[in-house]
């Protein structure tokens, strides 16, 4: 928890130092995503690649994130595959190259899978409330309208099949695209 705070404080203090940037009207994120996917305390976890996009719009205090994801992979040998579309709101620290950000969001999310892996109770199909709590990450400008995104991490509660929610770790990196001024 000290190490945490001490994080975040830095990146406070880092962000103050720097000048301060206009505000986008919109963003539009996409890139690579890598996700754990645990569906049940019983079945094994499966280690999913796939795709992240979110679009946000800003106002001068607060942005309104729409986010979507899709993820691909295997457990116990059948394909899984895992998708979320979440809605919330980010709040954003803009220095002169860095912006970082925290957000939180809720939405759903939908299991599939080849097989009944993950029991009666899941079966082949399954979806859940789904949300991101406490969530966050760093962009990187590269130009004017466009920034790397060096990382974004959400954890995602989910509750499929027998109850008892799952946490699924989301590490995120691509291209955001900056439009307007506010």
């Amino acid at each position: 928890m000290n190490r945490i705070l001490a994080c975040l404080l830095f990146l406070s203090a880092l962000s103050i130092c720097a000048n301060a940037q206009d505000t986008p009207v919109t963003e539009y994120f996409g890139g690579y995503s890598y996700i754990r996917i645990k569906p049940d305390f019983q079945a094994e976890g499966a280690n999913a690649h796939g795709w992240h996009t979110n679009f946000v719009l800003n106002t001068r205090y607060v942005g309104f994130v729409a986010d979507f994801s899709g993820y691909y992979g295997k457990s116990a040998g059948t394909k899984v595959s895992m998708t979320s579309s979440l809605f919330g709101a980010r709040f954003a620290r803009r220095g002169k190259n860095i912006t970082w950000f925290v957000q939180s969001m809720y939405g759903f999310s939908a299991i599939n899978a080849d097989g009944d892996i993950f029991g009666p109770e899941i079966g082949r199909f399954d979806s859940s409330f789904a949300f991101a709590p406490a969530g966050g990450g760093i962009d990187v400008k590269l130009r004017e309208k466009i920034a790397y995104r060096i990382f974004q991490y959400d954890l995602v509660s989910t509750n499929f099949g027998r109850g008892g929610g799952q946490l699924h770790s989301r590490f995120s990196t691509g291209i955001v695209f900056r439009f307007g001024k506010r």
